[in-house]
């Protein structure tokens, strides 16, 4: 945390140093940098360094942009903008397109649940009439019966068992 610190509080000096040699500060920060430079050797040595560098650059030769370094400058800079453009229009394009097939999506799930959930009533309903066929096919008969209890005494006596196959 101290190198944080230390790197943080070097930038800080760089900056107020910078600020001093650009002549960007107040007359109150100033007056503190010109104390500080007069009592703090270590301050006074960083000035040298970066007063050395901006000397350093002062020296450099300087170069002025042709036209044709301009026009294709620009022309660069107008086939990015280009190139960002189109590539916007796809991002969207793609977006509507996922939008798009995720409703499909949907849509065709939901139509699939629910030709299931009716499918398996409807499954349910011919089950149970195949299982009471036997039933149904003699309900006629049975309706001449007046007592349940003669049925049940059949039944126990196996008279049913060979008729009924329902298949389970």
């Amino acid at each position: 945390m101290s190198d944080n610190r230390s790197l943080t509080e070097t930038q800080d000096i760089d900056e107020e140093i910078v600020a001093y040699l650009d002549g960007e500060l107040d007359s109150e920060t100033e007056a503190r940098v010109v104390r500080r430079l007069s009592e703090d050797a270590g301050y006074r040595s960083r000035l040298g360094q970066l007063q050395h560098a901006w000397d350093l650059l002062d020296n450099l030769r300087r170069s002025e942009a042709d036209d044709e370094f301009v026009n294709s400058t620009v022309a660069m800079v107008a086939v990015q903008a280009e190139q960002e453009s189109k590539s916007r229009q796809m991002r969207v394009v793609r977006q509507r397109s996922l939008a798009w097939l995720a409703l499909a999506a949907v849509v065709l799930l939901s139509l699939a649940s629910g030709y299931a959930v009716l499918h398996r009533r409807m499954t349910r309903g011919n089950r149970e009439l195949v299982r009471d066929l036997p039933v149904i096919e003699r309900v006629d008969e049975y309706r001449n019966i007046d007592d349940i209890e003669f049925l049940k005494r059949l039944e126990r006596e196996n008279l049913f068992a060979a008729e009924v196959d329902d298949g389970t």
